[in-house]
């Protein structure tokens, strides 16, 4: 085993007759032709060979380093005994105590959510930060050989529709507002006018001004808040039912405030598709996704718990989004239930570099059953 790819362990003499295990938390990966160990919960990753292999294959069930000499018996029991503390200082075996024994039974509790959502809860923890004071010097060190992405994705082809500015009814009081939200799923499918899209796409996803960053340049604001203002969140609506605009998918520039079609079609025959089976976004007059352009982030922030950030994000603006569409007098809707891969491939993004995250939609609802939900 060769020195860490990042974190730090120091070799310490354990007694022979201490208990050992494998760590339940480890992850295995390729950087080029070098493998790689990571321990995600303790966030500590090494770079491993045969012989650190064998070691953990050996201590898949509890040994004692004593016994050591068995996992390999044509090595040295000194380079045995040598790689064995390497492994327990770099937190890839461990001791099994009472704290280990707990925190197994912690995370037992993950296990139905697989290690996937482990790996990302765990490995995206206690990142290091830089010190307010010291952050824009820090990010003007950083990025001084890069140009940050562009924020916004345009369509320079295709049908543009210009939208107007938006409307809201002026008795919408924000407590009334925030009150009758409700989650809606029994549209009656009745359309929707334009203004009313307009506007909940301007006050969701549009810009409401900018501002001059010393590192980034000219930013943009919404009326929810994004990490650094990075907006990697990118708005595209499937119109099913909205007075003078053709079925389809569409996407929202935020800069021009106009819609961009992508393709006509019968949407609204695919909502359901969209959305795992939920057939009553079939009935919502628009079905609204949002994508996350991964890019915008990384270039401020590059670590991963950024992608946490553009989760919230997603979140913030849903909330948004359901609040305009209640201040209009509409029933909202929203969704993480989604058929990737379909609406990614409709839409015409690869998935990587932009993957669609959340989907809501709005709508009239059936009026008795929305009068008692807000009740």
């Amino acid at each position: 085993m060769s020195a860490p790819a990042y974190g730090s362990g120091t070799a310490v003499k354990t007694p022979h007759n201490l208990l050992l295990r494998r760590s339940p938390n480890l992850v295995f990966y390729w950087e080029g032709n070098q493998l790689i160990i990571d321990n995600y919960e303790r966030r500590v990753a090494v770079k491993a060979g045969p012989i650190a292999l064998e070691l953990l294959r050996f201590f898949s069930k509890p040994r004692c380093t004593r016994d050591i000499i068995q996992a390999l018996p044509g090595e040295p029991a000194e380079t045995l005994n040598h790689a064995a503390q390497e492994l327990l200082a770099h937190r890839l075996i461990e001791p099994i105590d009472d704290r280990n024994r707990a925190q197994e039974r912690a995370l037992r509790s993950w296990s139905c959510w697989g290690i996937e959502a482990r790996y990302f809860h765990s490995a995206t923890k206690d990142v290091p930060y830089v010190p307010a004071e010291r952050a824009v010097d820090f990010e003007r060190s950083q990025r001084i050989s890069s140009t940050p992405r562009r924020g916004f994705k345009r369509y320079a082809r295709g049908v543009k529709v210009p939208l107007r500015p938006p409307q809201l009814q002026p008795s919408a009081g924000f407590l009334d507002v925030l009150s009758s939200r409700r989650t809606q799923r029994d549209f009656d499918g009745r359309p929707i006018t334009l203004q009313q899209l307009s506007t909940l796409l301007k006050l969701t996803w549009g810009i409401s001004g900018w501002v001059n960053d010393p590192v980034a340049g000219r930013l943009a604001l919404k009326t929810s808040p994004s990490g650094g203002a990075c907006h990697p969140i990118e708005a595209y609506v499937a119109v099913h039912n909205v007075s003078g605009l053709k079925q389809g998918l569409y996407h929202y520039s935020a800069v021009e405030h106009c819609l961009h079609a992508i393709r006509f079609f019968p949407a609204k025959r695919r909502a359901s598709r969209y959305c795992a089976g939920q057939w009553w976004t079939e009935k919502a007059a628009a079905l609204f996704f949002m994508t996350a352009v991964f890019e915008r982030s990384m270039w401020r922030y590059q670590h991963s718990r950024a992608l946490r950030v553009i989760y919230m994000e997603a979140g913030h603006l849903c909330q948004t989004f359901c609040l305009t569409a209640t201040a209009l007098g509409l029933a909202p809707f929203c969704t993480a239930a989604l058929a990737d891969s379909l609406i990614e491939r409709d839409l015409g993004i690869d998935g990587i570099r932009e993957s669609v995250l959340y989907a809501a939609a709005a709508g009239h609802a059936t009026t008795e059953k929305f009068k008692t939900q807000r009740a």
